[in-house]
């Protein structure tokens, strides 16, 4: 391997800490820096809404009656909950050799590790194509498959996005383990009454613990977590520190 690729094992952190922690590392990292790759997951669970959403088209009252944290992204894209998942960050330069010149480069070298970290699993992925104009308009992120997001079986199982500025970028993505994103629909106005949306997200995506069959625990997202770095590691080929 050539060069270092460094990592941040941060575990279970409040909403806020995470995006802050997100967001400093794209604020300091320099072009030509070493990339970086952060791995954490969300305690208690968060909404967290894209950079260019409005708040007053969610309930943030209702997701703190849940105990849930509600904050904004550095990214755009739209809503989640981060219930359960693995979380990866990356920062790295672009334009440079290692992540391409454009914003569809960098997504496709990051599906190509996220790809072969499902591989590890043995599950077979693919990265999509794209929606219609009127799923892209949508307030949810994983009622519909964006271009370059990672689906297996035609259900979608991770979904990013991405920031650049000053030849550098953050690119953070949720790797659903469990099904407890789909109660997103509880922090919509009206409580989620839209008719079938719950049912809707429960189609077209999955997680880890359905396709293998698993509980998501403690243990098994720590597991993953290390799988997932020796496949960043891998695709990259650069020595993890």
């Amino acid at each position: 391997m050539s060069g270092i690729l460094r990592v941040i094992l941060d575990g279970a952190c409040k909403g806020a800490v995470n995006m802050q922690r997100d967001a400093a590392l794209l604020r300091d990292h320099a072009p030509g820096d070493d990339p970086v790759l952060r791995i954490y997951r969300w305690s208690p669970p968060a909404v967290t809404i894209g950079y260019n959403q409005a708040e007053a088209s969610f309930d943030a009252a209702a997701a703190a009656e849940a105990g849930f944290d509600f904050v904004r992204r550095p990214t755009g894209g739209r809503a989640i909950l981060h219930a359960e998942e693995l979380t990866y960050a990356v920062v790295g330069t672009s334009p440079g050799p290692l992540f391409g010149s454009s914003l569809h480069d960098a997504y496709m070298t990051i599906n190509r590790a996220l790809v072969a970290f499902l591989a590890s699993l043995g599950l077979e992925a693919e990265v999509s194509a794209g929606e219609s104009l009127a799923e892209a308009r949508g307030l949810v992120c994983f009622k519909s498959a964006g271009r370059h997001e990672v689906r297996v079986g035609g259900r979608k199982v991770i979904g990013s996005a991405q920031r650049r500025q000053r030849g550098v970028f953050l690119q953070h993505g949720s790797i659903l383990t469990g099904p407890r994103h789909r109660d997103l629909v509880r922090f919509l106005p009206g409580g989620g009454a839209a008719p079938g949306l719950g049912a809707e997200l429960a189609a077209v995506t999955t997680d880890l613990g359905e396709l293998l069959g698993v509980d998501p625990t403690a243990a098994r997202h720590d597991a993953w977590a290390g799988l997932l770095v020796e496949a960043f590691a891998a695709t990259l080929g650069l020595d993890p520190r």
